[in-house]
């Protein structure tokens, strides 16, 4: 059901009013209206365009369920933090503030892999999971306080410290079944979903290189691990304690030297034409130094993860190469970074 009133719209959905109107911000409108608690959002029609109505409904109204079965109180609809799920702020009776997360992905696995990978990560430096349901994709977690990003909270030479003793900690679960995809699956996946694009063959020599380099290097580092597989600054945040908290796994299995590639690109700001390049470059050696992994691999393995991103993440999607552009110029020159090297691991020039 949807209506006007003085230039605003609203949706109704199982109990829940979402209004539309003239501001930016996401809020949730503890008031009530005719027994309805107002969730106000402009962008709330971008999660109706995208699951339609019915889907919508249907995500939506976890909430008043859970509300009950798990204890919550002052629930917060948290717009900056919802973009492929629904996030809200929340009081437990039995765990103090928590996050709630109701998963709106279309497919079932996707979203059970995230609650797993969550649940299978559970340790010292790692958010704790408290109640979740597979059934309806919707779990409860810990609420880190202050929750600043390792980025703003700390400068360049702690960060690096503070992400290798994670990095140290964090793979400890040895998987045998194909629950979760593995690296190289990730990689094939962009190879076979751009197969068909006639616009790509200039970048397909990219690929080809990208993949005789993750042959060699899983030759040497070969363990099937669960790794992050997104492990940037943004999911490593402060907690109250003074230490950091890594949160939102993807989950995927292979050796953990693929595990710390969107870390560099993200103290760059996903631009490694930020800064010199001998400055990036010295920030891999130092990462390396501190987790026991040679420079020129983490090179290998940052263009690699350059090349699944561009070409799973975003060509195999169905974006333009002129949206992809900043991602092709880190293409080239991760590419340039790991083939200047004279290892073993370079593999062939382009």
């Amino acid at each position: 059901m949807d209506y006007n009133s003085k230039g605003l719209r609203y949706f109704i959905f199982c109990g829940i009013m979402i209004k539309i109107g003239q501001t930016d911000k996401f809020e949730f409108d503890k008031q009530e209206r005719g027994g309805f608690k107002l969730l106000t959002d402009i962008q709330a029609e971008r999660f109706v365009k995208k699951l339609g109505t019915e889907h919508f409904n249907e995500r939506i109204s976890i909430v008043e369920k859970y509300k009950k079965q798990w204890e919550l109180s002052e629930i917060e609809f948290k717009s900056e933090f919802s973009f492929n799920s629904l996030i809200f702020y929340a009081v437990s009776k039995r765990y103090g503030k928590v996050i709630l997360k109701i998963l709106i992905n279309s497919g079932f696995d996707e979203d059970y892999k995230e609650m797993l990978a969550l649940k299978l990560f559970q340790g010292e430096n790692f958010c704790k999971l408290y109640e979740y349901s597979f059934e309806d994709k919707v779990y409860i977690m810990e609420r880190i306080v202050p929750a600043h990003t390792l980025y703003e909270s700390a400068p360049r030479n702690e960060r690096i410290k503070f992400a290798g003793e994670i990095f140290k900690g964090l793979h400890k679960t040895d998987l045998t079944d194909s629950t979760f995809p593995t690296y190289i699956e990730w990689f094939e996946a962009g190879k076979e979903g751009t197969k068909n694009r006639e616009d790509c063959e200039e970048l397909y020599q990219y690929l080809d290189s990208a993949e005789r380099m993750l042959t060699d290097i899983c030759k040497k580092y070969s363990r099937n691990l669960l790794l992050h597989g997104d492990l940037h600054h943004e999911n490593i945040l402060k907690n109250e304690n003074g230490g950091y908290t890594v949160i939102d796994p993807k989950g995927v299995i292979g050796d953990p030297v693929f595990d710390l590639s969107r870390f560099i690109l993200d103290e760059f700001r996903d631009d490694l034409t930020s800064e010199p390049k001998d400055v990036v470059i010295g920030f891999v050696q130092k990462l390396g130094d501190g987790v026991g992994i040679p420079c020129e691999i983490l090179l290998c393995c940052l263009y690699i993860e350059t090349v699944i991103w561009l070409f799973r993440e975003e060509l195999a999607n169905g974006e333009s190469l002129e949206e992809c552009q900043q991602l092709i110029t880190n293409m080239k020159v991760a590419y340039e970074f790991a083939h200047n090297r004279k290892e073993e691991y370079t593999g062939d020039n382009i």
